[in-house]
């Protein structure tokens, strides 16, 4: 009896990176299904993670979507979830198109026109907040830090200033094996893999017992469909850094799509005991 798909199925059916739909299943935007393990995931789960895709390829960052699609299901009351709603992109944000009118995703603010000009078809106005801007910092005057913080609070509005911004922190502190590999993360989230991966590995030349960054290459290589060197490194993570529960995870579910239900389980149970409150 069919059950749903699996988490490579639903990858390639939706045309994301598989830990983009891990990481779209753990942030709660979809099924049980989607969170349990075997993680399987339905009809309704394939119509969310297309979505995600679309959203992705209209500008909204990987992060924002799983954050607003979060909100969303927490405060939606449509019994089928969030495939039941019309999803698109609009500054940035997700946007609910639902009986004439447009909102945004986690907030609610309602979006309309204030323009003179009637909207074209589907297009949408947000509703304006008045804001005084500051005047630009000039870029000397930050230091690495300043940068740094800066490029984190861009991940999820604009991943590509983040880059940026991270790249003025390897300006001053060229040894930041951080700024790389959070550089790496943006290009892998965005299917950029042979990119991310180059980042992943300056960063282990600088820092060759970085459990992150070579727990971040697992998740290319599995990604790439390379499960022998995904599980060589998320082993070799997991020596670095016992605590890493997600190479448990990842490695549970290599183990589980290989038919080796004992290294799976045992996996398993690890991940949940890192992970249990």
């Amino acid at each position: 009896m069919w059950s749903g798909y699996s988490t490579r199925d639903a990858a390639e059916l939706a045309g994301l990176p598989e830990s983009a739909v891990r990481s779209c299943a753990r942030s709660g935007i979809l099924s049980d299904g989607a969170t349990a393990f075997p993680a399987r995931f339905s009809f309704q789960d394939l119509a969310v993670l297309k979505s995600v895709k679309d959203l992705a390829g209209q500008g909204v960052s990987l992060r924002r979507i799983r954050r607003q699609l979060g909100e969303l299901r927490r405060r939606s009351k449509v019994s089928a979830g969030l495939s039941a709603l019309t999803l698109s992109a609009f500054g940035g944000q997700v946007v609910v198109r639902e009986a004439g009118f447009a909102w945004q995703a986690d907030s609610g603010q309602l979006l309309f026109d204030f323009g003179a000009q009637p909207a074209a078809s589907g297009q949408v106005t947000a509703m304006p907040i008045r804001r005084d801007a500051a005047p630009p910092e000039p870029a000397f005057a930050l230091t690495a830090d300043q940068w740094f913080e800066r490029a984190t609070e861009l991940e999820e509005s604009d991943p590509a200033a983040a880059i940026e911004a991270y790249q003025q922190v390897l300006r001053l502190r060229p040894d930041s094996s951080e700024a790389l590999i959070n550089i790496g993360r943006i290009h892998a989230e965005s299917g950029q893999a042979a990119v991310a991966t180059d980042f992943f590995t300056r960063a282990l030349e600088i820092d060759p017992r970085d459990a992150t960054a070579v727990y971040n290459l697992g998740v290319v290589a599995q990604d790439m469909g390379n499960d022998e060197e995904a599980i060589r490194l998320y082993r070799g993570a997991l020596e670095l850094d016992p605590h890493l529960a997600e190479a448990h995870y990842n490695l549970a579910t290599i183990f589980d799509r290989a038919g080796d239900p004992k290294a799976a389980i045992r996996h398993i149970h690890e991940y949940r005991k890192l992970t249990r409150d």
